[in-house]
């Protein structure tokens, strides 16, 4: 795993990015990984869930009906849309949460923890999680290797938020040091570069960047990512790992 001990902070990004938030990646609305996202997390009717970064409340919205609660957290009061998606919605960071020890019975996180201290965030999902409580963690990663250089510089320009970079398995073991049964899912999304870095957020000078890395990353970085060069856009196969874990 790589840091970005010089990352801008994630409020004022996330200000920026939250009216197209919806519409910056495919995987946002993709119902095919939310369902496997809630199904993984095995929600019963007396479950109390608790998503952290709830962002546009896609993920807390498929609980809904589904456990006896939700309740969603977001450090960025414009991302305010997921309102409606939870029970009740908290404005507050996820290393400093205002619940009780074991309030919840799963905690959820999509493409939340890349932007918060990783052990600070782990550490409270275990400490609010009941015993036997489920974490399921989604968030992008790299395809690792040689992958990680031209991967994590057009994160970076991508979200100069971003804290965390992960390459595959990093999320697992760090997962692993608060909780037992760790295991791991891979998804790959398919992204337009194009749409992905229109998100209200970065620089012209940013995505001009973006685009060159692509046009000039290594032939492997463009045959493991399936990239596709289409009317001046990049279609782009990114890597999610999906974690999932049990407090003992």
């Amino acid at each position: 795993m790589k840091k970005n001990l010089r990352a801008e902070p994630s409020q004022a990004h996330f200000s920026r990015r939250a009216p197209k938030y919806d519409a910056s990646a495919s995987w946002v609305c993709d119902e095919k990984l939310i369902s496997k996202m809630r199904a993984l997390a095995r929600p019963g009717r007396t479950s109390v869930v608790l998503d952290l970064a709830i962002g546009t409340g896609r993920i807390a919205a498929a609980f809904r009906g589904r456990a006896k609660a939700v309740i969603g957290l977001d450090a960025c009061a414009r991302m305010s849309a997921g309102r409606g998606a939870a029970d009740c919605l908290v404005l507050a960071r996820a290393e400093q949460m205002p619940f009780p020890d074991a309030s919840f019975d799963i905690c959820t996180c999509r493409q939340g923890l890349q932007f918060m201290d990783l052990e600070r965030a782990l550490s409270e999902i275990r400490r609010v999680l009941k015993p036997g409580g489920r974490a399921v963690l989604c968030h992008l990663t790299s395809y690792g290797g040689a992958d990680d250089g031209t991967a994590f510089l057009v994160q970076r320009l991508r979200n100069p938020a971003r804290k965390n970079f992960f390459s595959p398995g990093d999320l697992a073991r760090a997962a692993g040091r608060y909780f037992s049964g760790v295991k791991t899912f891979e998804y790959i999304t398919r992204e337009s570069v194009w749409n992905w870095i229109s998100n209200g957020a970065i620089t012209a000078a940013a995505k001009a960047r973006i685009m060159r890395a692509y046009r000039d990353a290594p032939d492997a970085f463009k045959k493991t990512h399936k990239l596709s060069f289409v009317n001046g856009d990049v279609l782009d196969s990114m890597r999610m790992e999906i974690v999932t874990a049990v407090k003992k």
